[in-house]
């Protein structure tokens, strides 16, 4: 009789009680080997062999390659030890020698693959494009590590699969394992120890104990130096291990029970279907986990198929496993053997018809097996027989009418590891397998495994993932870096909140825009369409541009590039307005986007550009710095004196559901272009000039104020207002100075510039809320509120509202700084009374009424977090709306 040992630190010793035990052939029920029983000592030096073999990184600290490596020389040993462990699996597990003889193969396959996929496939380090926290810049990465010490048990049906699938996932990715197989057959696994062994793989990382699982598993399951226990065998011993793993948080993976449905269409081809359920279910003798027990024929075919099913189950040979003519070989053990023989019985007792079989099988010469002849029951599923895991070689064929019903049916189970799906209509079988609440499915096939292919249970049959990536990742522990982009605290937004100086000196600048500018310079754009790779130019636009002749410019620019316009765009533009947009893009099949107006149409056409390139609609896309990749690409023709959205990284998009207007702000949707050509301004009336202007001033004197302004946008913010001031009062006086016409297009997309380096501030949330209630246009609502809040931000941005005043010509001379500064806001407010801008908001249409809420709606939108003076108090903002009201 063999002898074997336990296998622990690399060495093969006997137990530390001397004790032993004997595996049984049950296709015989004779003794074929003798086997070292460990106990509570013998697992827990398994463990710290493990622990020390980890912790000195012996393998944990290899690379994946290197693993590879040594992995390769371990598959080479189980290939030369093919034959070996098929006669053995065959005569210690009861597998036909048919099955067993594949095991030396496919495990060396395995293991193969394994360590191809950990060292050239497996994301070990994954950057995270952005972080979805917009206050914290920096480069932010996954690592995935070892988990540390790994504990698989594995059950008696398949212990040479379970085995090579516990090591194998294990030190593959870097982890020492602890393998406990089932004590009636433990043969497989120690002779897989063997070749770890042989193919050198370092002391420790490999250790397999065998012995009673009770005793074993108590320790295996509570050792506070294990970190992950990886279980495959019944639910209810699954629900204990969890338990015990939860006193010390184990990570826990557990592939349990299963009663599977095989549905069986009227549609199928009838002999494949057959087969089908026949090796569903009597594959191995039925002692598998996710075997199709319950197999649901259609009412139209269920006569005939349960009639042909009968007949082939009776012709299975049962005989021995080591004779090549059998096609079911024994029960693994005596146990088993009296759990199917009692649910036979309890199926009778129940009033299921036994079609065939339903007692044991007769061998000639072996009266001391295992053997039972292949059983079908007409069952009703909710016996008991239908209901429980059996384990064994019976099936449950059940009637059902419809689809719909068959679904109900395989999803009334407390278990969902597998199931299959026999149709000769792909589309069919897919729309039922996509109802099934079932960790696998098969379309006409059955036990069909892969190693790349995950494997594991809904509800009852289990947690967690074994086999593919999804098993290996099981294995790991991830791990998030953050590196920050500034390593001065004071650049650190979130920090600032323990700080009473909300200022941030940290510095980024983009400017992915390519700006045109000057008289005729619209003629460029046919060049812009081609260096951006684009053919068919969608243009986008409003009514009034439209009917000032404006986009005939265009159109007449584009040439053969000009692929339609859609002009429906109103002031204040809605995300219904982008997705109407997009339709019409897809439609005429263009890409690029050519823009020509005010903000509303710039922010709309940046809306259209993302949604077009992702799909589904805008309000998909509602969100900050989400993008990874350039969109589709954008020409910008601003027609107003102010938008700045040429520029910036922003798209300001009312939501009627949200009820206030909603950003899509990212470095990936700044246009690509930006044409600045005054004759598209020379149109604009005296009120949209002044308007437009006074938005772009208060992007200017908001980046200047914001926290996070800095000496770059400083210089832009400076230089915008420096333009809108002198010119402003030149084009309101003469609409066709293209001179003025021009600096104040500057101006604008300088503004834009800083304001995008440097964020805006409270202004911009006062009127993004009257914009949102009231109707309010961006721009006026801006200049009516932005001296209101230059006076509130006085204490907290006094220096930079002194240079502003400067820039708008005020003599400071004398003056205190905070005089200055106050003397910026009564320079803006004189430049508006002078081009005819309204002062109050209830010259623009809002009433008293209308304000109740802004203050609350204003305080929670984004800008403010920038604003120069900390926002915390709704009562401060509705007296500077009592104020400009």
């Amino acid at each position: 009789m063999d002898q074997y040992k336990l296998f622990i630190n690399g060495e093969f010793v006997d137990a530390a009680s001397g004790q032993t035990f004997e595996s049984i052939d049950p296709g015989t029920g004779v003794p074929i080997a003798q086997v070292a029983m460990a106990g509570e000592a013998d697992a827990e030096a398994a463990i710290m062999a493990a622990r020390r073999a980890f912790d000195s990184g012996v393998w944990s600290n290899l690379s994946p390659e290197a693993r590879a490596e040594k992995l390769n020389a371990f598959a080479d040993q189980v290939t030369q030890q093919t034959l070996r462990m098929a006669i053995t699996e065959s005569m210690d597990s009861g597998q036909i020698i048919g099955l067993a003889k594949y095991w030396g193969m496919l495990g060396s396959q395995l293991i193969r693959n394994f360590a191809h996929y950990a060292a050239t496939k497996f994301p070990w380090v994954e950057d995270i494009p952005y972080a979805g926290n917009v206050f914290a810049p920096g480069r932010d990465y996954i690592r995935r590590e070892p988990i540390g010490v790994c504990v698989g048990i594995i059950p008696w049906n398949f212990p040479m699969s379970m085995a090579f699938w516990k090591i194998g996932q294990a030190i593959a990715m870097g982890n020492t394992v602890v393998l406990k197989p089932a004590t009636s057959t433990p043969l497989g696994a120690l002779i897989i120890a063997e070749c770890a062994k042989a193919a050198g793989i370092p002391p420790g990382v490999v250790n397999v104990i065998a012995g009673p699982g009770g005793e074993l598993g108590n320790v295996l399951c509570t050792h506070k130096e294990v970190d992950k226990i990886a279980f495959t065998g019944s639910t209810a011993v699954g629900s204990q291990i969890m338990k015990m793993a939860s006193d010390t948080v184990k990570k826990v993976t557990l592939e349990l029970g299963g009663k599977s449905a095989n549905i069986i269409c009227d549609d199928a081809d009838m002999d494949m279907a057959v087969e089908g359920a026949l090796f569903g279910t009597f594959f191995h003798q039925g002692q598998v986990c996710e075997s199709g027990t319950r197999v649901l024929v259609s009412s139209k075919i269920y006569d005939e198929f349960l009639s042909r099913m009968k007949a082939r189950a009776e012709e299975l040979r049962v005989g021995y496993q080591l004779d090549p003519a059998s096609q079911q070989g024994p029960l693994a053990n005596t146990a088993q053997l009296a759990t199917v023989e009692r649910y036979v019985q309890l199926g009778r007792e129940e009033g299921a018809e036994v079609v065939t079989g339903g007692e044991r099988a007769v061998v000639e010469g072996l009266d001391g097996g295992n053997y039972y002849k292949p059983t079908i029951f007409a069952a009703k599923n909710s016996m008991r027989i239908a209901r429980e895991e059996i384990f064994g070689p019976v099936v449950c064929v059940i009637k059902y009418d419809s689809e719909d019903e068959a679904v109900a049916i395989a999803n009334d189970s407390d278990y969902g590891l597998a199931g299959g799906v026999f149709s000769q209509s792909t589309a069919k079988a897919e729309r039922i397998a996509g109802q099934i609440r079932t960790g696998t499915m098969w379309i006409n096939n059955y036990h069909a495994f892969g190693d790349f292919c995950p494997f594991g249970g809904y509800k009852q049959s289990g947690v967690g993932r074994e086999l593919g990536h999804a098993g290996l990742a099981e294995y790991t522990q991830i791990k998030r870096v953050h590196v920050s982009a500034s390593s001065d605290y004071k650049s650190n937004f979130t920090m600032k909140l323990f700080s009473d100086d909300p200022k941030i000196p940290f510095v980024q600048y983009i400017t992915p825009t390519l700006v045109i500018a000057g008289h005729g310079s619209l003629g460029s754009i046919s060049k812009e369409v081609v260096r951006l790779g684009a053919r068919k130019a969608l243009i986008l636009s409003d009514a009034g541009v439209k009917g000032a002749g404006l986009v005939k410019y265009v159109e007449d620019a584009l040439g053969d590039f000009y692929a339609g316009v859609f002009d429906d765009i109103a002031q204040d533009s809605d995300l219904d307005t982008v997705d109407r947009a997009v339709a019409m893009a897809r439609e005429k099949g263009a890409d690029l986007i050519v823009s020509v107006g005010g903000g509303s149409v710039i922010d709309t056409a940046k809306a259209v550009c993302v949604t077009l390139k992702n799909g589904g609609k805008a309000d998909d896309h509602i969100a900050l710095m989400r993008l990874t990749e350039p969109q589709i690409p954008h020409i910008c023709i601003p027609t107003t004196s102010g938008t700045g959205s040429e520029v910036t990284a922003a798209a300001v998009i009312k939501s009627h559901t949200a009820g206030r207007k909603v950003y899509i702000i990212d470095n990936f949707i700044v246009p690509n272009t930006a044409i600045l050509d005054p004759i598209f301004t020379l149109s604009l009336p005296p009120s949209l000039t002044a308007s437009t202007a006074m938005d772009a001033m208060t992007h200017a004197v908001e980046a200047l104020t914001s926290t996070m302004s800095n000496s770059i946008c400083d210089g832009h913010a400076l230089q915008a207002i420096r333009l809108i001031a002198a010119n402003l009062p030149r084009a309101i006086a003469n609409g066709q100075d293209e001179e003025a016409r021009l600096n104040l297009q500057i101006g604008a997309t300088t503004a834009g510039w800083a304001f995008s380096i440097a964020q805006v501030g409270l202004a911009h949330s006062m009127a993004h809320t009257v914009g949102m209630l009231c109707n309010v246009p961006h721009g006026a609502a801006c200049g009516i509120v932005l001296p209101a809040v230059m006076r509130y931000n006085v204490d907290h941005a006094t220096e930079k509202l002194a240079l502003a005043a400067q820039a708008m010509g005020v003599s400071i001379g004398g003056m205190s700084r905070r005089d200055a500064a106050l003397a910026a806001a009564d320079a803006v407010e004189k430049l508006m009374e002078s081009s005819g801008h309204p002062l109050r908001l209830s010259q623009v249409g809002v009433t008293e009424d209308a304000l109740a809420l802004a203050p609350f709606h204003a305080i929670a939108d984004s800008p403010t977090l920038f604003n120069a003076r900390p926002v915390s108090d709704p009562n401060d903002i509705a007296e500077l709306y009592k104020q400009v009201f």
